[in-house]
């Protein structure tokens, strides 16, 4: 058996890999936020991050994440 990859990036680089999706997940918005992955779900659960349910993952809208960061996003337009 084989060792899963494991992703630490910074938050500069999540936000360069996010340029044009809709949704990250987790882990990159744990990057981005600067929390661990856990936490992440947890502030989900409690409705603190919006978020949809993709089959057994949590997917965040990147806008929401742009907005957290302080480089726009907003309200989700555009």
């Amino acid at each position: 058996m084989t060792k899963p990859t494991t992703w630490n990036p910074s938050a500069t680089a999540t936000l360069e890999r996010l340029k044009g999706k809709l949704f990250a997940s987790t882990t990159e918005a744990g990057a981005v936020l600067r929390a661990d992955q856990r936490t992440v779900r947890a502030a989900i659960e409690r409705k603190e991050i919006p978020a949809v349910r993709v089959g057994s993952t949590w997917r965040i809208p990147t806008h929401w994440l742009l907005s957290q960061a302080g480089l726009g996003g907003g309200d989700g337009a555009g």
